[in-house]
């Protein structure tokens, strides 16, 4: 304490206890010391229960280099440039500058994890790290390149806002690579050798850079060696440093392009991430293993480090994704108020309660607590209101899969991988990163299907929930000259909805209309990031649907047909590969070189392969009893028969899957309930008046002008229950009748 705050405190405490009787001014006294530990700068107390930066420099060395030297795996020169950096840094007394690192390699390698194990050990668990730890996201805070002079503003206000409220602050910006030119050198002045700037000591500040550019230069280095052959441990620090200096400052995909701060020497380490082999993918996979509670299964463990080890293709030797899918292949193997809360207002609501006899207070209080504990138990309040599902909660994997196999039909691969993929996010207690899945193939094929039927094991409503939110680029996106809006609206939509309920599902429907570049406004919430900007995403499902990519999925299943194999022989180690990368290359997917397949940052490519007659005959029939009637394998085999089919040939499988069986098993039935009354209508007459939208009087029964309403309010026929639109179409519906 300060001698004079000291002084006036030992001045009034004597002055007021002895008015007071023992237990007061025991009271008091205790106050009083709690009240003054609270205000006081830099308290023990007040670090414990609020907030407290770091200024006393209480990184535990010796407990950074246990971390970094066994949950960071193949990095031995990231870790040595890291440790010297930390130590020359923290044990200065007065720095002359920031420790200012960036940090380069391919994705996956353990920038971002190692990034965060430096934020965790300067920032003990009990002080909140997000009031002295900022992260910045290119594709989140600095999207549009026209707006770079107002970015630069608000980036030094923020930074020198922070740095004077703690010295000792932690600067960490992401996807360098995509930053525009110029922006970073904004902050130039803060990491030069100053004493002071406007009276803002930053010499005790850190920042991290994280770029993917010089990744291939650190690879193509570390390949020579392996070839050589030489231990990659050979490898020198200083020359490649280097190196990597040279290559960002000409890259003009880096970030640092023609920057400032490496032409004045401000950037203290380049730190390489060397690509990841065979063996260290091993690690992380058994590490992952540990971490989720699960026996280290070496055969699980080899199986996913050798599909992952890719690069090159004829050697094999590096994962190209590094670890950063282990998590997800592993996976194939509103509060309300407490008790206490609402039973101070329930008594003081009881009007004379002092008046009452013991009994009396006794009984009113037990029926208040009884009251107060039936209501505030979570399932009486969401028996009425829909829940976001709480802490714990699992998928039931079991009904999933029942579902599965009564009503999707031909895709073996989505089931299985779906289902491996979902059950295994759901029962991992804490994910690294949202659940992303991109579904591809031709319609009629299931996709819409198996999203929906996921959301509704995730929330019983289904597409009605307020936690799924469907998108369809024709309807929510519908302007390519908008495309700015559109980020900046789904940003903030995601951004809110995530806040409200971790456990939100996003459908996006047509990715192959959506608009180049749209979709990468949401990287930042797919990625292994604990928070952005206080927010989790962790918990969170991502669904992408496209027809892109059929073509492809097609020919891979006729391949097989050809070659005499059966289609269920088909594994996603088949598909997989040509489909992230057809897509990727491909410039009507909506992921055109998006950077969420450039990051490997969706989880799982879900190929859906085209039907076959036998499979549109499992939908005739599923359709007929999802109606309530018996099946009539003659009204199947004509429902089937009418669907056309590809190749020309061969005639083998159907050119639009199940899609429009409901509306062909429409017909059948019209045709036969018009047979069995003397109706005189032709199933052709019937097609030309719904073509016209003439309404016979007693021609078509209520569900027939519900579709052709459907078709005015251009309402998608999988998406009738719980669509968006539902309200006005039903108002048009309405007007109709």
């Amino acid at each position: 304490m300060k001698p004079l705050s000291l002084g006036v405190f030992f001045l009034l405490v004597p002055a007021l206890v002895p008015a007071l009787d023992p237990l007061s001014a025991s009271l008091l006294m205790g106050g009083a010391a709690i009240t003054w530990q609270l205000f006081s700068p830099h308290s023990w107390l007040k670090c414990r229960l609020l907030e407290c930066c770091n200024v006393k420099d209480t990184l535990n060395f010796s407990v950074v280099k246990m971390d970094l030297e066994q949950k960071v795996f193949g990095q031995h020169l990231a870790v040595q440039l890291v440790l010297r950096a930390l130590n020359a840094n923290i044990y200065s007394k007065r720095p002359k500058k920031p420790l200012v690192m960036s940090f380069h390699g391919w994705t996956g390698t353990g920038k971002t994890f190692l990034s965060s194990i430096i934020a965790e050990n300067l920032y003990q668990p009990g002080a909140p790290r997000r009031s002295f730890v900022h992260h910045f996201n290119t594709l989140l805070h600095f999207p549009h390149a026209s707006r770079v002079h107002l970015y630069k503003e608000h980036l030094q206000n923020w930074i020198r806002g922070n740095v004077s409220a703690c010295p000792r602050s932690l600067f960490i910006f992401s996807e360098m690579d995509q930053m525009p030119h110029g922006l970073i050198d904004s902050i130039t002045p803060f990491l030069g050798y100053h004493e002071e700037i406007d009276g803002v000591y930053y010499g005790k500040a850190i920042f991290i850079f994280l770029n993917n550019a010089g990744g291939d230069k650190i690879t193509e280095i570390a390949l020579d060696y392996w070839r050589r052959p030489k231990k990659r441990e050979d490898i020198p620090g200083k020359e490649l440093q280097q190196l990597l200096s040279e290559e960002i400052f000409r890259n003009t995909n880096s970030g640092f392009f023609q920057s400032q701060l490496i032409q004045r020497n401000l950037i203290d380490y380049f730190i390489p991430f060397l690509p990841l082999e065979y063996k260290h993918v091993k690690e992380c996979v058994r590490e992952e293993l540990r971490a989720q509670g699960h026996p280290e299964d070496e055969d699980l463990i080899t199986e996913i480090a050798s599909a992952m080890t890719d690069y090159p293709s004829e050697e094999g030797i590096y994962s190209s994704k590094g670890c950063k899918t282990v998590a997800s292949r592993r996976g194939r193997g509103a509060a309300m108020p407490g008790a206490a809360g609402l039973l101070l207002p329930l008594l003081l609501l009881l009007p004379g309660l002092a008046a009452l006899e013991p009994l009396s207070v006794g009984l009113a209080i037990g029926v208040a607590s009884a009251l107060t504990g039936y209501l505030s138990h979570p399932n009486f309040y969401c028996n009425y209101v829909e829940c976001c599902p709480r802490a714990g909660h699992r998928l039931n994997a079991t009904a999933l899969r029942e579902q599965l196999d009564e009503r999707l039909f031909g895709q073996h691969l989505a089931k299985e991988v779906v289902l491996r993929a979902v059950t295994g996010f759901s029962h991992n207690p804490s994910p690294k990163k949202p659940l992303t899945l991109s579904l591809h193939g031709w319609a009629g094929t299931g996709k819409n299907f198996l999203s929906q039927l996921l959301a509704r094991h995730v929330h019983p409503a289904g597409l009605r929930s307020k936690f799924v939110h469907l998108f369809l680029a024709t309807l929510h996106f519908p302007h390519p000259q908008q495309l700015q809006l559109y980020q900046e609206q789904l940003q903030s939509w995601i951004r809110g909805n995530v806040s409200a309920c971790p456990h939100s599902v996003f459908i996006f429907d047509e990715m192959d209309k959506m608009h180049q570049g749209l979709i990468d406004a949401i990287k930042p919430f797919l990625d292994y990031y604990e928070q952005v900007d206080g927010v989790s995403y962790r918990k969170a499902i991502f669904i992408f649907l496209s027809n892109a990519g059929g073509d492809l999925i097609n020919k891979a299943a006729l391949d097989f047909w050809t070659s005499g194999k059966r289609r269920e022989e088909i594994q996603l180690k088949d598909l997989e590969p040509v489909l992230s990368v057809g897509v990727f290359n491909n410039k009507n997917s909506g992921l055109w070189h998006s950077s969420l397949i450039d990051r490997n940052l969706i989880d799982y490519f879900v190929p859906f392969l085209p039907l076959e007659h036998k499979h549109v005959k499992m939908c005739v029939r599923a359709e007929m009893k999802a109606r309530g009637h018996a099946v009539d394998e003659k009204v199947v085999e004509a429902v089937a028969d009418e669907m056309t089919y590809f190749p020309k040939e061969a005639k083998i499988y159907s050119d639009k899957g199940c899609k429009t069986v409901q509306a062909k098993l429409d017909i059948h039935e019209d045709i036969a309930k018009s047979s069995a009354s003397s109706v005189i209508f032709s199933a052709p007459a019937l097609l030309s008046k719904e073509k016209t939208e003439v309404v016979p009087e007693g021609g078509f029964k209520r569900h027939r002008v519900h579709r052709t309403a459907r078709l005015r309010c251009h309402l998608p026929e999988e998406y009738e229950d719980g669509f968006p639109l539902g309200a006005k179409c039903n108002n048009l519906l309405s007007a109709q009748n």
